[in-house]
């Protein structure tokens, strides 16, 4: 999982934003048909009873094309946006079918008119067929409830057919998770390489031209309630509450980008139950209780905000998930409230889904 997320970081950052050379897009909307051929990944020696053959598939999507009239869309050199269904035969019984549905954006990542590299980001839900069961299945280490969470990414080259359609040849990774809320959770995560025809429709758009905003949003503090669930080992056992209070300080540096350091107060009652399994003394409240700092990058699509972090435990009774912990979120914004929906996880180990309720504070500061 850090690896992907360096990868991910790397690439915003060394995107550059760019000017339209035409003055109109190419059509409004646009379908394409992309095959994918892989395998699923054994990121853990329990999952290689998984990789028995190679995993088939067919992607359908639609596309809105941008036309830089919004800030976010110029900043990101007029990224499309699009919503996907993919249906994957994972290649082994034990998964059976993988069903997934997700909003997209491709990141350009040159500004070649005729054809283009791109960096494409889904976050959605998503279904398998078969899942861990303890009598006839207990081989699938990987996944344990069939609604999920999908996250996609891969990069992709297009060049052009004729002036409305493209061809497309790329490679990625879809990844499905419960984010621990039902045990086994150590992840369907599958590699292919894909094979796409794109065909555009819909009327030319003018393309909007930039402008120069009077202020930013240069620095920005932030706090957040959020709770989930989780379970812990044996599987099929009972479910735990966790949470979190959090207070991020950011600074914005680009009309797309921000860092920040944060602090987070965790509870997870399951700590409590897993020390008494050590027979720990019990200590009382503070045994569910973790602190943390944390480093995060955040980037902006409008009011739609990623977020990538990683954070340091400075208080835990509770060792062995190690003193490092990640979270990889999506934050929207109505003005100075924000809804936020995160995954924490110790590396490639989640831990638990955060659903929460924000507010920002911000400090305005003219640019000069």
């Amino acid at each position: 999982m850090k690896h992907i997320l360096l990868l991910f970081g790397l690439l915003f950052i060394c995107g550059a934003v760019r000017s339209q050379s035409n003055d109109s897009t190419v059509g409004s909307w646009a379908f394409s048909a992309r095959a994918e051929y892989g395998f699923v990944i054994a990121h853990r020696p329990a999952l290689r009873p998984l990789q028995v053959e190679h995993s088939k598939g067919i992607e359908l999507s639609f596309a809105k094309v941008s036309t830089g009239k919004k800030e976010w869309e110029r900043a990101f050199m007029n990224p499309a946006k699009g919503l996907t269904l993919a249906v994957i035969q994972t290649g082994t019984p034990r998964l059976g079918t993988g069903i997934a549905i997700y909003p997209w954006i491709d990141f350009p990542l040159n500004q070649n008119t005729k054809s283009r590299l791109d960096f494409r980001y889904g976050l959605g839900l998503g279904w398998i067929e078969n899942t861990f069961n303890a009598e006839d299945n207990y081989k699938n280490a990987a996944i344990g409830s069939h609604i999920n969470g999908v996250i996609h990414f891969d990069l992709h080259f297009e060049t052009k057919l004729s002036k409305r359609s493209t061809l497309e040849i790329g490679a990625g990774i879809t990844h499905f998770s419960n984010a621990a809320i039902k045990l086994p959770n150590l992840g369907v995560n599958i590699a292919t390489a894909n094979l796409a025809y794109t065909q555009i429709f819909g009327n030319n758009k003018a393309l909007a031209k930039a402008e120069h905003a009077d202020a930013i949003h240069s620095n920005e503090w932030s706090i957040y309630i959020a709770a989930g669930s989780k379970e812990i080992y044996p599987p099929q056992g009972n479910s735990y509450g966790a949470g979190v209070i959090s207070v991020l300080r950011l600074h914005r540096y680009s009309n797309r980008s921000s860092w920040g350091i944060g602090h987070d107060l965790f509870y997870d009652k399951s700590l409590q139950v897993r020390e008494a399994r050590l027979n720990w003394e019990a200590k009382g409240f503070t045994d569910n209780l973790r602190g943390g700092l944390y480093g995060t990058y955040y980037m902006s699509a409008g009011k739609l905000g990623l977020l990538f972090g990683m954070g340091a435990y400075y208080f835990s009774r509770w060792k062995e998930d190690g003193f490092l912990y990640h979270r990889i979120g999506l934050r929207y914004s109505f003005e100075k409230l924000f809804v936020c929906m995160n995954l924490k996880t110790h590396f490639a180990r989640a831990d638990f889904l955060e659903l929460g309720l924000g507010y920002r504070f911000i400090h305005h500061q003219a640019k000069k």
